[in-house]
């Protein structure tokens, strides 16, 4: 417990980003050659300092590198259950995910990430993705990490992908699975409450702001009792929505969940999730960490300057480590409970969820948050719950065993008394592309073959907007056809103003 109790805030505004682990993102952060300086009596498990390496697949040892290029690594490399195996394990080949052992030896020796950037990609530079981004190509990250606090043990809930783990976020569990495509091959959905289910009984308010379609929340698409919601007034919204929000006393709710633009869009801009590119061919140019560090800045921006200020919690987290190095161990973990797949059910992988993914990169801004604040503390998405619920007077255990044995964040709270100073955070160079630009990148799509594909999250995406959602006839078009960011971004127009038809309708009945 800090020095402060979590129910001196009135906000808790949570942003997910895509894909990094904390190696990635923050393993240089203290290294001497950038500035920002590790006090004598502090550690950080960052890389600097430390002799580490993966072998290519003749034995040559490839040590960890600085990376000078936010759009990479490129390809994106290798992140379902059993890439990650593989990362961890030294496994040359990717097994079916059945044949994936859901209790191997601990610790695992974290020696597979070039092996599988390698096999998996077939990348003829494996040593990419033992490069970590250096502060000066996350500035924002590394500057908010540093005057505030950062986690060096925050691991993902499961070693998988996006939407499980994003699963454990909301709900405590991922109800037995493993991948994206969770039961039926198409989208993972998970049918047990969520957060934002409880906290309406405890008299608390919660929003989703989207910096893209609302129809693109992955809340929104894989937590089935969120669904009704949607047609509901002031859930889902945007981001202007949040900054003026932000910009009165009052104004946020007492949660906030935002999503980033996970695809390139030609009215929302281009992708700032900071997902490395899946593709190799792009709408606005490579998946770039410069724009995800756009979106945090703003935010950051929007809460410091906010009249509630003194009253408000940032949390900046990613989702899982998308297959890119981490060099520490994931440690065991307590199972959820709750739905226990069977071998027959498609899906099933044997995992008994007893052990958390790799390590992503936490911060924790407050105005009760000491400079340089660091937590070892062992912690897994479920926190974030566990907070909400602790801030806000919430029963502890509505959301699964993981979640009730989960500290909350009150360790990041080292002041009695919040802070007045203003640390200067830059804002990055990178801007959005103009209306100009964005009108040439339309231009270049209709003279060119070369439309940006979707990924495999992506094409997800679409299928769950369509396919989960209901949509009607009129834009149920077959998915499997539409390949392109701007196909995509053409269907999710249509699939929003349906919806919002829909939600009138129901509004005037």
């Amino acid at each position: 417990m800090g020095s402060v109790p979590l129910s001196v805030f009135e906000h808790i505004v949570v942003l997910m980003l895509e894909n990094r682990s904390l190696d990635n993102i923050l393993g240089w952060l203290y290294d001497p050659a950038y500035k920002f300086p590790l006090p004598p009596d502090k550690t950080f498990n960052g890389v600097y300092g430390k002799n580490l390496s993966n072998p290519k697949l003749d034995g040559t040892p490839v040590p960890v590198d600085k990376e000078s290029n936010p759009t990479q690594p490129n390809p994106d490399p290798g992140e379902p259950y059993e890439d990650v195996y593989c990362q961890l394990y030294g496994v040359k080949t990717v097994p079916a995910l059945a044949q994936v052992p859901p209790n191997p030896p601990q610790p695992p020796p974290m020696n597979g990430f070039v092996y599988n950037y390698t096999v998996q990609k077939h990348q003829p530079t494996p040593e990419t993705i033992m490069k970590c981004l250096t502060p000066d190509l996350v500035p924002v990250l590394s500057h908010l990490a540093y005057h505030y606090g950062a986690c060096d043990n925050w691991f993902c809930s499961i070693p998988t992908q996006t939407l499980c783990n994003r699963s454990f976020l909301h709900a405590g569990t991922s109800s037995g699975y493993v991948d994206n495509g969770g039961s039926d091959g198409i989208l993972f959905v998970n049918n047990t409450p969520t957060i934002f289910n409880l906290l309406p009984a405890a008299g608390r308010s919660w929003k989703i702001f989207c910096a893209s379609w609302t129809i693109t929340s992955l809340a929104l698409l894989t937590q089935v009792k969120l669904w009704d919601f949607y047609f509901q007034d002031g859930y889902f919204l945007h981001m202007h929505d949040f900054f003026h929000a932000a910009s009165q006393r009052g104004g946020l709710p007492h949660y906030s969940f935002i999503e980033p633009i996970y695809i390139d869009s030609l009215i929302w801009g281009p992708e700032n999730d900071m997902h490395p590119e899946a593709e190799p061919y792009e709408l606005y140019g490579p998946s770039n960490a410069e724009y995800g560090e756009l979106l945090v800045y703003r935010i950051y921006q929007a809460v410091r300057q906010s009249p509630d200020w003194e009253k408000t919690m940032l949390i900046i987290l990613f989702d899982e480590h998308g297959g890119t190095f981490d060099h520490v161990q994931p440690p065991a973990a307590v199972p959820p409970g709750g739905s226990v797949l069977q071998p027959s059910y498609p899906g099933y992988s044997g995992f008994e969820f007893n052990r958390l993914g790799l390590r992503v990169p936490a911060i924790i801004i407050s105005p009760y948050t000491d400079e340089q604040t660091i937590l070892h503390e062992i912690y897994d998405h479920t926190v974030v719950p566990k907070t909400v619920a602790t801030c806000f007077g919430l029963p502890n255990g509505q959301l699964g065993q993981r979640e009730a044995a989960a500290p909350d964040l009150g360790l990041a709270l080292t002041r009695n008394t919040p802070r007045s100073d203003l640390p200067l955070i830059p804002e990055p160079a990178i801007k959005d592309p103009t209306l100009e630009k964005r009108a040439l990148a339309f231009e270049n799509a209709l003279l060119h073959s070369g439309w940006k594909p979707l990924s495999e999250l992506q094409m997800r995406i679409l299928a769950g907007a369509v396919r989960r959602l209901g949509a009607p006839p009129a834009v149920r078009e077959d998915v499997s056809q539409i390949t392109t960011a701007l196909e995509a971004d053409r269907l999710l127009m249509k699939i929003q103003w349906e919806l919002a038809r829909q939600k009138r309708d129901r509004a005037r009945s």
